[in-house]
C-alpha cells in the first residue's frame, strides 16, 4: 500500500508513465480523425460520433499502439510506427473512396491484384483532403518526440529487465482485449453487433471506420448471414407463394429457344436521375427508343464501384443483402453454384463468358468455369484492341465486333448464351483532352466539368455500339434465322455520382436507389410479345433488382422458369428492390419499413429465406426449388 502512495506522489512516475501513456492515447485520437477524414464523413454524423463511438474508435486504434508498445518498449517508438500505419491506411481508404465509390474494407485484401490494375488507369491527384491527412501525422511525430524526452529513450529501453517486459507484454495484451472484447465481442457490446446493411455508409458513418472494419472482418469467418427466423421449412413454404404466379409470355418449344447474350456494360449510368445535364447532344438515343424492346432500371449492390458483385446478383439471382462484406468472386465456393449458367446449360444451351481485359481479375476465369461456362474469353482473344482517345480500354464496338466472332464460332446445334463484361467506360475519366470530348454538359460541376465530358462521352459511344450490335443480329436473324434476345444492364454509376447529384430531388434511402439505379435494356431480333407490357409499370422508371434481371431475361424469351425464378418474377410485382436492412422499395416507387404492410414483409422475408437455401451453410439446400423448371 505504502508502494501505491510512494508511486501516485512520485513526480517521476506521473512525467515518465503517466503521461507518455495519455500521449499515446491522444495519438490515436488523430488517427481516429484521419480515418473519419478520409472516409468522408459528414459532420453530421462526425458530430453524432461523441460521446460513445468516437472514444471507442481511438481506443481501438491505440490497440495497435499497445501491441507495438509491447514488443519494443518505447512508446515513441510505438506512437511513431502506429501513427505512420493508420496515415497510409488513411490516404489508401481516401483514394479508395474517391476512386471505388466505399471504403477500403477487409474483403479488398483478396482484390490487391485488381485494384493494382485498377489504380494504374487514375490519376492520384493531390487534394486538400490529402495534405491534412498528411499533416495531421506532424502532431503524432510531435507527441512521439515528447514521449522520448519524457521516458529517456534508448537508456529506459536498457533498463528493462525480463520481469518488467513481461509485465508489460501481460498490461498490453489485457489492454487490446478489454477494448476489443468491451466495444464488439461480449455479449452487451458498445457498438451493437449486426449493423452492417445495404450501404456501407450506414455502418462506417455511425459508428466510425475501425469499428465498422471490426464488424466488416467479423463477417468473413461465415459471410452468408442467415436471415432472422429462417428454417428449410420456411424456404419451401416461401416458393409456394409463387407458385400460381403467370407468366408474362407464353412459353417456347424447346426448337425454338433464342439465343441469349447478356453484357454486364462498364459505369453504364443515366446521370438524367439526378442531376439536369443540360447536355448538348442527346447521349442514349438508341437504348432509350429502341423498337421491340424493354427499358427500365436495375438497382445494384453498390454505388460506384462493385462489378464483381453486380456481376454475381446478375448470374445468380442472389442478393448481396446476405453478404455485404464480401467480393464473391473471392470468397465464395463456386462449384455447384446454382446460376444463369447452369440454368440454361440443363435447357441445352453451349456458354460463353468473355471479358475484353485480363482474366486475373476478381478470379474471373476460374469462377466463371466454376459456375459452369462451356469456354471464357479474355484480352488475347479480343484482337481489334480499338480504343477511345487515350483511353487505354477498348471501346464497346471493337469489344462488340470481336464478341460476335467468338459467338459464330459456337455450336451451331444448339441455343447459344453469350455473357460478356465490358470495359471501355472503366475509370478515370480525365485521360483524353478536352478537344476529344464528344459530348458536352452546359451543368455547372465545378471540378468535376472535365470527367462529366469525357464519362458522358463514353456513355454517348456505348449508346451507339449498342445499336451496332442490334443491326448484326437482326442480320444473322435475316440470313441465318437463328433467333437473339440480348440484355445489357449497367454495373454501377461511376465513383464520382455523388459528387455531382442534386441532393434537392430526393434523400436518404430514395437518393441511394438513385444512384444505384443503371440502365437496362432487353431487346430481341424477333417479335418480343412482353415488350409493351413490361414498359407498362407503376414506377416510372421501371425498376428492379438486379438480381431480377435474369428471370425477366428468361420469361421474356419464353423459357420454363424455375421456382426460385418464378418467386423473384412474383415478388418483382410487389417488392421489386430491397434497399437495405430496415426498409424496401414497392412497384409503385415508394419506399416502404418493415412492420409497414406484413404481406410486403413476406414477399422479403421469403426471398431471403429462398436464397439462404440455397448458399447459407446452415441450410440443406432443396435443388428442386433452384434447377426443377415447369410450365
Amino acid at each position: 500500500m505504502q508502494n501505491i502512495k510512494n508511486k501516485l506522489t512520485d513526480k517521476h512516475f506521473w512525467l515518465s508513465v503517466v503521461l507518455p501513456f495519455v500521449l499515446a492515447v491522444a495519438a490515436a485520437f488523430i488517427a481516429r480523425y484521419q480515418l473519419e477524414l478520409s472516409d468522408g464523413v459528414t459532420p453530421g454524423y462526425l458530430a453524432g460520433q461523441w460521446p460513445v463511438y468516437a472514444p471507442l474508435n481511438a481506443l481501438t486504434a491505440f490497440c495497435l499502439t499497445l501491441g507495438l508498445f509491447a514488443l519494443c518498449g518505447r512508446w515513441s517508438l510505438a506512437t511513431g510506427l502506429s501513427g505512420a500505419v493508420f496515415t497510409v491506411i488513411s490516404l489508401i481508404n481516401y483514394y479508395t473512396r474517391d476512386l471505388h465509390g466505399s471504403a477500403l474494407m477487409p474483403q479488398d485484401i483478396l482484390n490487391l491484384g485488381t485494384a493494382a490494375e485498377v489504380m494504374g488507369s487514375y490519376t492520384l491527384h493531390i487534394t486538400a483532403t490529402v495534405v491534412e491527412l498528411v499533416l495531421l501525422y506532424l502532431p503524432v511525430l510531435a507527441i512521439g518526440w515528447a514521449q522520448s524526452r519524457l521516458t529517456g529513450g534508448k537508456a529506459a529501453r536498457r533498463r528493462a529487465s525480463w520481469k518488467q517486459r513481461g509485465i508489460r507484454i501481460a498490461g498490453s495484451a489485457a489492454g487490446i482485449f478489454a477494448i476489443l472484447y468491451i466495444g464488439y465481442f461480449s455479449p452487451n457490446p458498445i457498438k451493437p453487433s449486426a449493423t452492417y446493411g445495404w450501404a456501407w455508409q450506414e455502418t462506417y458513418y455511425k459508428y466510425g471506420y475501425l469499428a465498422g472494419t471490426i464488424e466488416a472482418a467479423s463477417l468473413m469467418v461465415d459471410p452468408i448471414l442467415m436471415p432472422e427466423n429462417y428454417s428449410d421449412e420456411a424456404a419451401a413454404q416461401a416458393a409456394d407463394r409463387a407458385k400460381d404466379y403467370e407468366r408474362t409470355t407464353p412459353p417456347a418449344k424447346a426448337e425454338d429457344y433464342p439465343d441469349v447474350v447478356l453484357i454486364l456494360s462498364e459505369s453504364f449510368y443515366d446521370f438524367d436521375l439526378v442531376t439536369d445535364l443540360q447536355a448538348d447532344r442527346d447521349i442514349m438515343t438508341v437504348t432509350r427508343s429502341l423498337p421491340n424492346s424493354i427499358y427500365g432500371h436495375t438497382v445494384g449492390p453498390h454505388v460506384g464501384g462493385g462489378t464483381n458483385s453486380s456481376e454475381y446478383e446478375m448470374l445468380t439471382g442472389n442478393s448481396m443483402m446476405l453478404m455485404p462484406s464480401i467480393t464473391p468472386f473471392n470468397w465464395l465456393n463456386l462449384h455447384n453454384a446454382n446460376s444463369l449458367t447452369g440454368y440454361l446449360k440443363d435447357l441445352g444451351y453451349a456458354t460463353m463468358a468473355a471479358h475484353p481485359y485480363t482474366n486475373s481479375n476478381y478470379r474471373r476465369d476460374s469462377a466463371w468455369l466454376a459456375l459452369g461456362f462451356d469456354e471464357t474469353h479474355f484480352e488475347e482473344d479480343f484482337p481489334t484492341k480499338e480504343t477511345y482517345g487515350n483511353r487505354p480500354y477498348q471501346t464497346d464496338s471493337a469489344t462488340y465486333r470481336d464478341l460476335t466472332a467468338l459467338y459464330e464460332a459456337m455450336p451451331e446445334d444448339q441455343p447459344r448464351f453469350t455473357f460478356l463484361v465490358s470495359i471501355q467506360s472503366h475509370g478515370d475519366y480525365d485521360m483524353n483532352p478536352p478537344e476529344a470530348d464528344l459530348v458536352h454538359a452546359a451543368t455547372d460541376y465545378g471540378e468535376y466539368d472535365a470527367v462529366m465530358d469525357e464519362y458522358l462521352s463514353n456513355m454517348y459511344l456505348t449508346d451507339q455500339a449498342f445499336g451496332e450490335l442490334t443491326a448484326y443480329f437482326e442480320k444473322v436473324y435475316a440470313e441465318q434465322g437463328r433467333r437473339v434476345i440480348v440484355a445489357m444492364a449497367g454495373d454501377h454509376a461511376p465513383s464520382f455520382v455523388d459528387h455531382v447529384a442534386d441532393k434537392s430531388r430526393a434523400e436518404g434511402n430514395d437518393l441511394q436507389i438513385l444512384e444505384r439505379s443503371t440502365p437496362f435494356i432487353i431487346w430481341a431480333n424477333y417479335p418480343l410479345e412482353a415488350a409493351q407490357s413490361e414498359t407498362e409499370s407503376a414506377d416510372a422508371l421501371n425498376r428492379m433488382d438486379l438480381c431480377m434481371l435474369a428471370p425477366t431475361l428468361a420469361e421474356t424469351a419464353g423459357l420454363p422458369l424455375t421456382p426460385y425464378y418464378r418467386y423473384l418474377l412474383a415478388m418483382k410485382d410487389y417488392v421489386p428492390v430491397v434497399t437495405a436492412g430496415n426498409d424496401y422499395m414497392a412497384a409503385d416507387g415508394t419506399t416502404h419499413r418493415y412492420g409497414e404492410n406484413p404481406e410486403l414483409d413476406a414477399w422479403v422475408y421469403g426471398y431471403y429465406y429462398l436464397e439462404y437455401n440455397n448458399i447459407g451453410t446452415g441450410a440443406k439446400r432443396n435443388q428442386a426449388l433452384f434447377s426443377s423448371v415447369s410450365e
